[in-house]
C-alpha cells in the first residue's frame, strides 16, 4: 500500500540468494544458507508484495538468478563454480519456489559466469530452465548495468549493438536502470538487421502485457 500510494508498481526484491561465504559483501541481503529457508521466505515475501491480484500489489522481483552469492572467493562479480546437481538442489530451488507456488512477477539476472557464460546471457538458464522448463512467463530483467558488462566487464564482444542483441536472444526484456543497449544501439541494429525485429516484439509483448 505504502508503494503504490508514492506510485510504485514494480519492486526490486526478494533477494533469494542462497549464501556459504560469510566473505560475500551482501550477505546481510540474504535469507541464509538454507535453500528450504530461503524458499519459504522469499515465496511469502512475493505473495505479500504482490497480493492475490497483481492489479492492487507490486511486481515482485527475485534476484539474483542464478548462483550469485557463490562467488569464488566470496567476491562480488566473481565467477561462480557450481555443478549442475549443485545448481538445481541448492541454489534453483528458491526461485522455482516463487515462481510456482508465488506466482512471481519477474526475475533479475545475477553478475557472474557460471562455466563461463555470464548470466546475464544464459540462453540455458534464462530460456531453457526459465521459460521452457518451468514455464516462467513473467519479466526478465537484468541487473544495474548488465548489458554494458557484457561489453566492458565479460569481454563477451565490443559492440554494444552485439550485447543488445545476446541479451534480447537471451530473453532480457527490461534494461536497468538506464539504456546502454537498448537505446540507440538497439535502433541501429533493428536499421542495420543486425538484430531481428521478433526478438524485441518477444520482449515488448511481455513488458506491454505486465503493464496492462
Amino acid at each position: 500500500e505504502q508503494l503504490r500510494a508514492i506510485g510504485s508498481h514494480h519492486a526490486l526484491a526478494p533477494v533469494l540468494d542462497v549464501v556459504h561465504d560469510a566473505r560475500w559483501g551482501r550477505t546481510e541481503e540474504t535469507f541464509g544458507e538454507d535453500p528450504f529457508l530461503i524458499s519459504a521466505l522469499g515465496t511469502a515475501y512475493v505473495r505479500g508484495l504482490q497480493g492475490d491480484d497483481l492489479k492492487h500489489g507490486i511486481a515482485a522481483t527475485a534476484k539474483h538468478f542464478v548462483g550469485y552469492a557463490a562467488s569464488e572467493g566470496g567476491m562480488n562479480w566473481a565467477p561462480a563454480h557450481i555443478g549442475a546437481r549443485e545448481l538445481r538442489e541448492i541454489y534453483l530451488t528458491p526461485f522455482k519456489a516463487a515462481i510456482k507456488v508465488g506466482k512471481l512477477a519477474t526475475i533479475m539476472n545475477g553478475y557472474q559466469e557460471i562455466d563461463g557464460i555470464p548470466c546475464g546471457v544464459s540462453q540455458e538458464l534464462l530460456v531453457d530452465i526459465l521459460r521452457r522448463e518451468w514455464g516462467f512467463e513473467g519479466l526478465i530483467v537484468s541487473d544495474y548495468f548488465t548489458i554494458a558488462q557484457i561489453v566492458d566487464y565479460h569481454h563477451l564482444t565490443d559492440d554494444p549493438i552485439d550485447a543488445a542483441r545476446m541479451a534480447l536472444e537471451a530473453g532480457i526484456d527490461l534494461e536497468l536502470p538506464t539504456p546502454f543497449g537498448y537505446g540507440e544501439p538497439l535502433l541501429k541494429g533493428l536499421e542495420s538487421g543486425a538484430i531481428p525485429i521478433e526478438l524485441v516484439d518477444v520482449c515488448v509483448k511481455r513488458v506491454l502485457t505486465a503493464k496492462f
